[in-house]
């Protein structure tokens, strides 16, 4: 059990969003959660309204000749494809930065999502994962976004995000990012340092070896 006063090692994720024109740096901080439904607990008693559980489908697209590649290969486009609640379809382009977390982001709703699959099984795009997760969203302060996971079967985790300007310093708002983790003191068992499409398929690579 990993908690207070041991995050000396941060690893975050650090996206860059864009929009209207504008480019906006979303740093993140993930953990696998000792227990969920405490974890929750925590939260609701520190003041934090949680969101209504939300369901997530999301299907990773690469194209075949990436399919083996790591997360933080920066000459690759990553294509999500996510449906929230059985009905709005979100479109997600990622490109890595300096690494599996740190990536450029481009996200649109589309009308369609059978049809998007379509356009991108035309562009010769393949399925790199595929999971559902339950998300519920809260705040902490007024600049911290905080995202409680359920993901079958991996688990639970948290994350807490903060959008900051492009010349952020990284690793301080990491370490303020799990100094409000303690505070709340949320118990959690590792640090993630890869999202959960990449996470999934180690889970199920080793399911396959036994």
């Amino acid at each position: 059990m990993i908690r207070k006063g041991v995050a000396k090692v941060l690893y975050g994720k650090i996206r860059v969003k864009h929009k209207g024109g504008e480019s906006v740096r979303e740093i993140e901080i993930k953990v696998r959660l000792t227990n969920l439904d405490e974890a929750k607990q925590k939260l609701m008693a520190a003041g934090i309204a949680i969101s209504q559980p939300k369901k997530q489908h999301d299907v990773v697209y690469c194209l075949p000749e990436n399919l083996q590649s790591e997360g933080g290969d920066t000459s690759v486009n990553w294509l999500r494809v996510r449906t929230e609640n059985d009905s709005t379809v979100y479109f997600t382009l990622k490109r890595s930065v300096s690494g599996s977390l740190d990536s450029i982001e481009h996200e649109t709703i589309v009308e369609k999502g059978d049809e998007l699959v379509k356009i991108l099984d035309y562009m010769g795009y393949v399925m790199f994962s595929d999971l559902t997760k339950i998300r519920q969203t809260g705040h902490y302060g007024e600049s911290i976004e905080v995202c409680v996971d359920e993901v079958p079967p991996l688990g639970g985790f948290i994350e807490l995000e903060k959008l900051c300007p492009d010349d952020a310093d990284g690793t301080a708002v990491e370490t303020e990012l799990f100094a409000a983790l303690d505070a709340l003191g949320i118990e959690y068992t590792e640090r993630m340092i890869k999202g959960y499409d990449e996470l999934m398929n180690d889970y199920l690579a080793k399911s396959e070896e036994k």
